[in-house]
C-alpha cells in the first residue's frame, strides 16, 4: 500500500505541471487583463500604467512570466493579489475555511440523501415508486444551480422568510453562534447537493442492481437470509464502490462548482473569490485557485483508489 501511495505521489507531480502549464497559458492568453481595472481609472496615464505593467511583470514574455511563478510558487512565494493588494495566500486562507464548511455540508446531505435514494430505486424496480424516483432525479439533474438558488431565496427569504438572504452569520453574531451559521449554511449547501443527489443516486441504483443479480447474493437468500440483510450487509458494501470513486473525483470540483451558489447566496468562500478574481483577471489568485483545485482532485482520486482497497478486500493495490 506505501509504495502504491509513493508511486501515485510521483506520478502526480508532472500532471500538477502539465496543468500549471495549460491554465497559465489559458488565463494569459484571454481577452482583457488586470491592466484593464487600471486603464479604467480616468487619473491613471499611460506612464503610470506602464510603471504598474512593468512592477506587476505583465510585459515579460509569457514564458519567462512561468517561470518566474512557477519559481515563486515552489518556494512558497504565491504572488501579491492584483486586486486585494495582499499576499494570496492570506487572500486563500481567509477563504478555504468558508468553502470546506459549505463543502463538506454539502457532501454529507449529498450522501445521506443519494445513498438510501438510490437503494430504495433499486429494490422497487419495475415498480410505480422507481419511475417517480427517476422522474425526481432527473429532475434534479435538469435545474440549473443559479435557478435553484435564486429560486430558494424567493421562496423562503423573500416570500416566507424562514432563511438569511445571505452570508455566513448574522451581522454582529460573527465568530459565534452554533444555529445562526447553521441557519446560513444549510440553504446552499443544499441547494449545491441537489445536483449530486440526483447524479449519485443514479450511480447508486445501476450498481445496485448490477450487485444484487450476482452469484453470492442469490446463494445468500438461498440460505435463508433475510432481504434486508441480503441487500444492506452484502449488496450495499459493494454497490458503493462507484459512488467512492465519484465523491473523490468531486470534492475537488466542489470548490469550482460552488461558485455560482456562493455568488447566488453571498457566501465569502474559494468559489465566489474565483468569480470576483476572473471578472477583475487578478491571475495570482487564479492560479493559486486552480492550482488548488487540481491537488485536490489529485489527491481525491488516490483516497478513492485507497478506499477501494479498504472496502473490497479482492482488490489488490500493488
Amino acid at each position: 500500500m506505501s509504495r502504491y501511495v509513493i508511486r501515485r505521489l510521483l506520478q502526480a507531480i508532472p500532471t500538477l505541471f502539465a496543468v500549471s502549464l495549460v491554465m497559465f497559458g489559458i488565463i494569459h492568453l484571454a481577452p482583457g487583463g488586470p491592466m484593464a481595472m487600471y486603464a479604467a481609472d480616468p487619473n491613471v496615464d499611460q506612464a503610470e500604467l506602464d510603471r504598474i505593467e512593468d512592477r506587476l511583470g505583465l510585459n515579460d514574455p509569457l514564458p519567462l512570466q512561468y517561470a518566474k511563478w512557477l519559481t515563486s510558487m515552489l518556494t512558497g512565494d504565491w504572488g501579491l493579489s492584483y486586486k486585494f493588494g495582499r499576499q494570496v495566500t492570506a487572500v486563500l486562507g481567509d477563504r478555504i475555511w468558508p468553502s470546506v464548511q459549505l463543502v463538506l455540508a454539502s457532501l454529507l446531505l449529498a450522501l445521506i440523501f443519494s445513498i438510501p435514494f438510490g437503494v430504495f430505486s433499486a429494490l422497487n424496480r419495475n415498480r410505480f415508486v422507481q419511475y417517480i424516483s427517476n422522474t425526481i432525479a432527473m429532475l434534479g439533474v435538469s435545474l440549473p444551480t443559479f435557478w435553484l438558488g435564486m429560486v430558494v431565496l424567493l421562496l423562503f427569504s423573500v416570500r416566507i422568510r424562514i432563511i438569511p438572504s445571505g452570508g455566513m452569520s448574522t451581522i454582529g453574531q460573527e465568530g459565534f453562534g452554533l444555529w445562526d451559521r447553521l441557519h446560513h449554511l444549510i440553504p446552499p449547501a443544499a441547494v449545491l447537493a441537489t445536483l449530486y443527489i440526483a447524479g449519485w443516486s443514479r450511480y447508486v441504483r445501476s450498481s445496485m442492481l448490477e450487485v444484487i443479480g450476482e452469484d453470492y447474493i442469490r446463494t445468500a437468500r438461498a440460505k435463508g437470509l433475510a432481504e434486508r440483510t441480503t441487500s444492506y450487509r452484502h449488496a450495499l458494501k459493494n454497490a458503493l464502490l462507484p459512488l467512492v470513486t465519484l465523491v473523490g473525483l468531486q470534492g475537488g470540483r466542489l470548490i469550482g462548482g460552488a461558485m455560482i451558489t456562493e455568488v447566488v447566496f453571498a457566501w465569502p468562500g474559494m468559489g465566489r473569490l474565483l468569480a470576483e478574481s476572473l471578472s477583475g483577471r487578478d491571475y495570482p489568485v487564479l492560479m493559486a485557485s486552480f492550482m488548488l483545485m487540481a491537488v485536490l482532485v489529485v489527491f481525491g482520486n488516490l483516497l478513492a483508489d485507497v478506499t477501494y482497497g479498504l472496502i473490497d478486500p479482492r482488490i489488490r493495490l500493488e
